[in-house]
């Protein structure tokens, strides 16, 4: 796993660079701090994909006003403070902004330095309240966790399901979502049935599933990452647990089916982004042309999140003027107003930045495949 993440991150590299070479102007620097060492570094995976897609085929054709854009990235290991010194390393060597920080202790790190050295931050990778809420410089690209998971809880009172129990990673993030799951039922006159903080290795999965499994909820709601998903749900179903599974954004669906197969049938998840194989969508065919030119055939939502935010990146760096400065990126962002990039709208304007709009909730079949 840790040796084909690597390759991953050196085709990224090597993507861009070759394609940098192509070019005769000066590249626009862009940084990126991830998650590439550490229990979660898998959440880094499919969204690097995209973004080698989208800057690979940008500067393919040119790049922005002849100039390429150069990638430079940085581990965290899922540690604020890196993410912190990840954005002033960035900075100080002239980066113009800072594309999707991954997972919310990274994020929280990033945007705190950006906001401090002005410098723009696009499209983290997490939805936690700390990073969605407006900043100067901070602009999310997709909704936030309180809106995913109010729309689930939303959904499970429409169709009846009110005893509702949570399983999510112990970290920071995966907490806050617990907690806003909380509150939304609270809402509604009804309680939580129970919650269990599972290890970010998945090492206590499966007593934590029989913890939960005991409460008998009707619906468990997660936030967890794939590997300790797969491991909960096996677990969960082995002790004779009955219930719908719902889970955020982050959950590949295809690699929970390719890991526990029938097992992963039935599991509904919320997804920030439109369904990666309707071509009928201006920017799902330029998604899905800009993967195949770099050999992948494979598509996702998690790569096509990662091609969308880089391609709200691109739309500010285009409006950002001849010689871009991370002040006129922030304007060039602000600028968009309301902007449709192929079929959805980001909106950004000073003193707003609201990003996407989209979620829709798609279950696994029996197949792998996604029903919607």
């Amino acid at each position: 796993m840790a040796s084909a993440f690597a390759a991953s991150v050196l085709a990224v590299f090597l993507g861009l660079s070759a394609s940098a070479h192509a070019q005769t102007g000066k590249p626009l620097l862009i940084g990126q701090t991830y998650v590439q060492t550490g229990p979660l570094a898998s959440l880094s995976t499919e969204p690097l994909v995209g973004i080698r897609a989208m800057f690979t085929a940008l500067n393919a054709n040119g790049g922005i006003n002849g100039r390429p854009v150069e990638l430079r990235q940085l581990d965290d290991a899922y540690d604020p403070a890196k993410g912190a010194e990840n954005v002033k390393t960035f900075a100080k060597d002239g980066a113009i902004g800072v594309l999707m920080p991954i997972g919310t202790s990274s994020s929280v790190g990033a945007i705190k330095a950006a906001n401090e050295l002005k410098i723009p931050v696009v499209g983290p990778y997490t939805g936690a309240g700390p990073v969605v809420k407006f900043t100067e410089y901070g602009f999310p690209v997709r909704i936030s966790f309180d809106e995913e998971y109010s729309r689930i809880v939303n959904h499970l009172f429409t169709i009846g399901l009110s005893r509702i129990a949570f399983a999510h990673n112990d970290n920071p993030g995966a907490r806050s979502a617990m907690e806003s799951t909380q509150k939304f039922i609270a809402e509604r006159g009804e309680k939580m049935v129970g919650s269990v903080a599972i290890k970010n290795d998945g090492s206590d999965a499966a007593e934590r599933a029989a913890e939960l499994a005991k409460l008998k909820p009707k619906a468990v709601v997660l936030s967890a990452t794939n590997d300790v998903a797969a491991k909960f749900i096996t677990a969960y179903r082995a002790a004779g647990g009955e219930t719908a599974f719902y889970s955020f954004s982050f959950l590949n669906g295809q690699k929970l089916f390719q890991d526990i197969k029938k097992d992963a049938a039935g599991v509904v998840i919320s997804q920030v982004v439109p369904y990666p194989w309707n071509s009928a969508m201006p920017v799902i065919a330029e998604y899905q042309a800009a993967m195949k030119k770099i050999g992948v055939n494979d598509f996702s939502y998690a790569s096509l999140e990662g091609y969308v935010t880089a391609k709200v990146m691109v739309e500010g760096l285009k409006r950002a003027g001849a010689n871009p400065t991370p002040e006129s990126l922030q304007k060039g962002l602000e600028s968009f107003k309301t902007l449709d990039i192929g079929g959805i709208a980001v909106s950004y304007r000073a003193g707003e930045h609201r990003g996407l709009t989209f979620s829709e909730l798609s279950m696994l079949k029996a197949d792998g495949r996604y029903l919607r």
